[in-house]
């Protein structure tokens, strides 16, 4: 029997992918979907470096470098990238405003890529659920090699949200029950 959280991603509305264009021509993607739980837990679930790896399982390595603060961490990330296996480190930092929306911000600072931004952008929806916007921009440093990439990124967006629903979902329900739990507890 499929468990209601699989259920909803497997009935969610579709992502729009879009391929775009940054600064200099760098290759990007954007890629907008709706998620079934509260814009606060979403964001909080990208947010966490904790939860990369099981979100984002092309990671095979993550550190935390220096002191993070609420609003700004640096990770350094080693990523199988179909072609090579890149090390970088980001700078990512935390936006969030009153009404649950927000925004994670990321720019390289080291690394064997030239370029690595974008951001997660979650804003709340009328029913309880969260709007969802994924815009990424890399430029590998090798001509002709960051289009190559960026098609590879769009091949894999699909499988990127059904996973942040399915993590955006657990979250949900793990925020439900320690409410519940703290609430009745005498």
């Amino acid at each position: 029997m499929l468990s209601l959280a699989l259920l909803t991603v497997l009935v969610a509305a579709a992502p729009v992918i879009v391929p775009l264009s940054g600064a200099d021509d760098t290759p990007g993607v954007r890629c907008s979907f709706d998620v079934d739980a509260p814009a606060p837990v979403v964001l909080d679930l990208l947010w966490d470096v904790s939860r990369f790896k099981r979100v984002f399982p092309d990671i095979k390595e993550l550190h935390i470098e220096g002191t993070p603060t609420p609003t700004q961490v640096d990770v350094r990330f080693v990523v199988d990238a179909v072609v090579a296996k890149p090390t970088y480190t980001l700078r990512r930092r935390l936006e969030k405003t009153s009404t649950g929306s927000g925004d994670i911000r990321w720019t390289n600072v080291a690394g064997d890529l030239p370029v690595v931004v974008g951001r997660w952008h979650v804003a709340p929806r009328a029913d309880g659920g969260s709007d969802v916007a994924y815009e990424s921009f890399v430029d590998i440093g090798v001509p002709g090699v960051s289009g190559l990439y960026r098609n590879i990124v769009m091949s894999k967006l699909q499988q990127m949200v059904e996973r942040v629903r399915t993590a955006a979902l657990e979250a949900k329900q793990t925020t439900a029950s320690t409410t519940t739990t703290t609430t009745t507890t005498p």
